[in-house]
């Protein structure tokens, strides 16, 4: 999951059971958000061009 939201977005997605969620530093997102939500993001990232970099680095391993 990728998202901007911390709370709606990708905690709800990681409680969802997804296996992964990513917290874009775009739209809604405020700084510290990735602390304030339980289950943390799995990785705090820039941009979409970031996770999608994220992503790919992961796929190829």
């Amino acid at each position: 999951m990728v998202g901007d939201d911390a709370e709606s977005d990708v905690a709800g997605a990681l409680s969802a059971g997804l296996g992964a969620g990513l917290l874009v530093r775009t739209g809604k997102y405020r700084p510290g958000d990735e602390t304030r939500f339980d289950p943390a993001p799995t990785a705090l990232v820039d941009d979409l061009s970031a996770a999608v970099d994220w992503i790919l680095s992961r796929a190829a391993a």
